[in-house]
């Protein structure tokens, strides 16, 4: 029998830039205000719902802001709605991000 060799392929694809910093993350959700973002696609309104029970049972003081406030960030309006986002969240004073896209 002879000895067989495998390549092993990441499927993690290359960082488009390495100038980008991210944010720190909080330390705990507790006293924060967490926005729910969707694309509304797959289910999300089957899992919000359940992402939102499981942080409330970790984070008793975490504020959820649901997804229904920020609009869809795909579809007819994607552009404006991802364009006006920025501005939204800040203006919500909104901590950390749900994000959920399904495709």
């Amino acid at each position: 029998m002879s000895e067989q060799h495998y390549s092993v392929v990441t499927p993690v694809g290359q960082k488009p830039r390495d100038d980008v910093t991210l944010a720190a993350r909080p330390e705990t959700l507790d006293g924060k205000r967490v926005a729910e973002v969707w694309d509304y696609m797959f289910y999300g309104d089957s899992a919000f719902p359940l992402l939102r029970d499981e942080l409330r049972q970790r984070y008793p003081d975490v504020e959820i802001v649901e997804y229904s406030h920020f609009g869809n960030i795909h579809g007819p309006d994607e552009n404006e709605v991802v364009a006006a986002l920025p501005d939204e969240l800040r203006r919500r004073h909104i901590d950390a991000v749900v994000l959920g896209i399904g495709n």
